[in-house]
């Protein structure tokens, strides 16, 4: 298509699905689905793409990606351009058909779009993937599904998540799943008297639920734990420093748990869930060796509430101590 064709059908588009709210796409040199001007999500776009090159040290064009709810496709045809087998799942038919036709008009034949809730997915069906993307879902999820939803991207992924989210900062909401309790905050995604079409045309809110549940820090990497991700770490770099203060992204590995061969009674002591609170972590009896003495690990469990220095101070006393 030339780029007059590509205006005439995204004016088509526009008319019938509205316009673009959130993926900015160039479709022809001149062209581009918002604004060639605009510079907001392509931050996340840039700092995504480089955590999958740099973690998988693999050629992007052997990766299989999943982009769950996929929005108008800017990371499915991001990486479909550089050659990765993707597949983008996405619950709101307007979106698909924008993603569909940059799609179209980029030639991305490695690219497969499915209308679906991502709440569906399941490993029989979709099969597995190098790489899940979790941008801008999990926020939307209520309870129980923001925990099921979890497992089964756990479930599909064979190496690495990425989560891109708002997190719960008060944590005054609580929530039991699998014997576990977890932290959040609600939000209000929708007036509770709204309707299934009026939820499904708000672009920026849940396709269906009229309030979700903001995990906190320590509780959704609680929940990584717990659904199999290995290692967790917080991506700093590539920097996005126009995200809100409340914003994080998260890569989660799937790996293999290894014993520790140079101290190895550290391999009977479980991996703990992180407290919500210094005051859980005071409560929470340092686990010891039933031949160590009691005072010496009451030292070392209060000194870890304490600053640096005065931590060094203990550890020293300590190790006094165990000398003698």
């Amino acid at each position: 298509m030339d780029s007059e064709a590509i205006r005439a059908e995204k004016k088509r588009i526009i008319k019938q699905h509205g316009k673009w709210t959130a993926h900015n796409i160039r479709l022809a040199d001149d062209v581009y689905t918002i604004s060639r001007k605009r510079f907001i999500d392509e931050f996340k776009q840039r700092r995504i793409l480089q955590i999958v090159s740099d973690i998988t040290n693999r050629p992007l064009e052997e990766l299989r990606v999943l982009d769950l709810a996929c929005c108008e496709g800017a990371y499915s045809v991001e990486f479909a351009l550089h050659g990765a087998e993707v597949v983008g799942i996405e619950g709101r038919e307007a979106n698909i058909v924008k993603a569909q036709f940059a799609k179209d008009v980029l030639g991305l034949d490695r690219l497969t779009l499915i209308e679906d809730d991502v709440r569906n997915l399941r490993p029989k069906e979709h099969g597995m993937f190098d790489v899940v993307l979790c941008i801008g879902i999990l926020y939307h999820l209520n309870v129980p599904d923001v925990f099921t939803f979890m497992e089964r991207v756990a479930s599909v992924c064979t190496r690495l998540a990425i989560i891109d989210t708002h997190l719960g900062i008060t944590g005054d909401v609580s929530a039991k799943h699998k014997s576990v309790t977890y932290f959040g905050d609600t939000f209000r995604e929708h007036d509770p008297d709204s309707s299934a079409e009026e939820r499904m045309e708000n672009p920026w809110a849940s396709l269906s639920d009229p309030e979700s549940f903001w995990l906190t820090r320590p509780s959704l990497d609680n929940l990584l734990a717990k659904v199999g991700f290995t290692s967790v770490y917080e991506c700093h770099n590539p920097s996005e420093i126009y995200r809100p203060a409340d914003r994080i992204t998260l890569v989660a590995i799937k790996g293999t748990h290894h014993q520790v061969r140079s101290a190895p009674n550290i391999n009977r002591v479980p991996d703990d869930l992180w407290p919500e609170t210094p005051a859980q972590l005071r409560d929470n009896p340092l686990p010891t060796d039933p031949a160590a003495d009691p005072g010496l690990a009451a030292i070392m469990h209060d000194a870890v509430m304490l600053p640096r220095r005065v931590i060094r101070y203990a550890r020293r006393k300590v190790d006094d101590l165990l000398d003698e």
